[in-house]
């Protein structure tokens, strides 16, 4: 019987060529009509550490990992054992290795696998050219699987030479002929592995970065401060020369600081401005999150998680900065926190984000995290997107005072071009009067203060602030990397007689009360399902009593992602 998905790890020491591997297996069944998504494990080294690209592919959509994968492919045996707990094979997995690497490591023995011997090696290379330009066997292996799963030969030299494309015609045809060589040494295996047929819609292959950094070019966004920081460095390199086409700029700032200040002093001159960070960054741009509070400056920040605190573990992934995102910094400083729920929403996330900090004047921060914004994935086009926005710069009448940060009517004050003759202002840290000049009177802090959170108060995302799916009297609450696990889980107990509903929350502060409310019409169980180890989700929600009291908080720290299986055998 065909399979209609099939999940392959390609692993192996850092620089062996895993994550290529795994690129061209995803992108030849991108061409050939599945869909599917790659998620990445890796060391801090840069070469030498554990590396690993963890595909899946099928007939239909794929938005959460495996519980188990079905071959597993290495490279070399070099720090492989670093990892095992996150790659879960079983008796049924087939295990792939060369016969010249040794013995297969304890972690991976135990699961008692197939192990199936596989020459990776090209033996008429010579040893010159092997030390020049590599062995490639990550090349043939990708090739021999992707032939097993009943990938087209030339889809699969298709993704080679697309991964490949900018490296020149020697390295794209040395590597196309490893590829070709692994397609054609497939059928001695006499394995079957393959999948069912696919549809052939034309479809996206993205990663979360990506679409991120797609989505604040569409929103308009066209100037970015910025420092490298994994695991958000690959969104820059994405965005750089992109937002070059358009007319934008990228600055590298010498630290987050300065980042970010770059970044609000280029929304103050009235061009929509991002930054772009992680956990440890972000803790450094809290004073200038502040800043573009109270003077009321557009900003979009955004916040690719990972393990922390502090450096943490810099490769892998955690949901551990919703603290800091929705309640970082001193003094009374509202913002808007969104996560995306999906690859896809990441796009559409982030556009609106641009839409709401130009609608509002406020920071607004994006909450990704590695496992979604380093997820490569082959996904419908995104064409769900906000209206356009643009700021509000009308000013005061002729000859009438012109009060930047006026406290009655709108909460929502024009913000007009630095310069304009009549309607000069100053951007203020200090409280500051409706004119913006400084004050320390209480009723004028007060007046600003509330000003400012009428901003936040007022605010109605509509049917942006989240999704939900299925029915019934259980809810499993979740955001970012976790939302794909809990609907898969959801369609197993679903199948299984047992309706559940999952509510995916995108729009985390200000909290959506009334939607909410209404998502959860019927339901007698909450579980709230998080990747930190304190609950910060499940104790926000308690903390503005969105969810009941007896709701139960399902938390746990990376880099481990949730399975779906484990979220049955919880909700179960």
């Amino acid at each position: 019987m065909p399979r209609h998905s099939i999940a392959v790890v390609f692993a192996g020491s850092g620089g062996s060529g895993a994550m290529s591997a795994g690129a061209v297996f995803l992108r030849a069944a991108a061409r050939a009509g599945y869909f599917g998504m790659m998620t990445q494990l890796f060391g801090a080294q840069v070469r030498g550490g554990e590396s690993a690209a963890l595909v899946q592919i099928g007939v239909e959509p794929i938005e959460a990992q495996p519980d188990r994968f079905d071959a597993f492919v290495a490279l070399d045996w070099d720090k492989v054992e670093q990892f095992a707990a996150e790659i879960p094979l079983d008796e049924t997995s087939l295990i792939f290795a060369d016969p010249s690497a040794g013995a297969v490591p304890a972690g991976i023995a135990k699961s008692k696998g197939r192990v199936v011997a596989l020459t990776m090696s090209d033996p008429g290379e010579s040893k010159i050219d092997r030390a020049l330009h590599g062995k490639r066997v990550n090349m043939f292996a990708a090739g021999c699987l992707a032939a097993l799963c009943g990938l087209p030969a030339d889809d699969i030299g298709g993704a080679v030479e697309s991964i490949f494309g900018e490296k020149g015609g020697d390295v794209v045809g040395a590597n196309r002929a490893r590829a070709l060589a692994g397609v054609q040494a497939a059928p001695a295996l006499a394995l079957d592995l393959k999948l069912a047929p696919p549809t052939h819609d034309r479809r996206w292959l993205i990663s979360g970065n990506q679409a991120v950094a797609l989505g604040a070019l569409r929103g308009g966004v066209r100037f970015v401060g910025c420092y490298p920081i994994t695991p958000a460095t690959d969104l820059v390199e994405w965005l750089a020369p992109h937002l070059l086409k358009l007319g934008g700029r990228l600055v590298l700032g010498e630290d987050e600081l300065a980042s970010v200040n770059l970044a609000l002093g280029a929304s103050y001159g009235g061009v929509p401005a991002m930054t772009v960070t992680s956990g440890p960054g972000f803790s450094l741009m809290v004073e200038s999150l502040g800043l573009a509070v109270a003077a009321e400056i557009p900003l979009v920040v955004i916040d690719v998680m990972r393990a922390g605190p502090s450096t943490g573990i810099a490769s892998k992934t955690e949901q551990s900065d919703v603290n800091l995102a929705i309640y970082g910094a001193h003094g009374d400083a509202p913002r808007v926190v969104l996560a995306p729920l999906s690859v896809g929403d990441c796009a559409g996330t982030a556009e609106y984000a641009v839409y709401v900090a130009e609608a509002l004047q406020v920071p607004v921060i994006v909450l990704s995290d590695q496992m979604l914004g380093q997820a490569t994935a082959v996904i419908d086009p995104v064409s769900d997107r906000p209206p356009p926005q643009s700021r509000k710069t009308n000013g005061a009448a002729a000859g009438q005072p012109f009060k930047r940060y006026a406290t009655g009517g709108d909460a929502v004050t024009p913000m007009p071009l630095p310069g304009t003759p009549g309607r000069e202002w100053v951007a203020e840290g200090l409280t500051h009067n409706e004119a913006g000049l400084p004050a320390s009177g209480a009723a004028m802090h007060a007046a600003q203060i509330h000003k400012r959170a009428r901003k936040i108060r007022e605010f109605d995302a509509g049917d942006r602030w989240g999704e939900v799916t299925g029915e019934g009297d259980t809810a499993i609450l979740a955001f970012g990397s976790t939302v794909g696990p809990a609907r898969e889980a959801a369609r197993r107990l679903a199948e299984a007689g047992r309706n559940v509903r999952v509510i995916a929350l995108r729009l985390l502060a200000p909290l959506p009360a009334k939607q909410l409310a209404q998502a959860l019409t019927g339901v007698r169980r909450v579980v709230v399902i998080e990747q930190n180890d304190t609950g910060q989700l499940y104790r926000h929600l308690l903390g503005h009593k969105a969810v009941p009291v007896d709701a139960e908080s399902v938390a746990r720290p990376g880099p481990l992602p949730f399975r779906p299986s484990e979220i049955v055998n919880y909700v179960a």
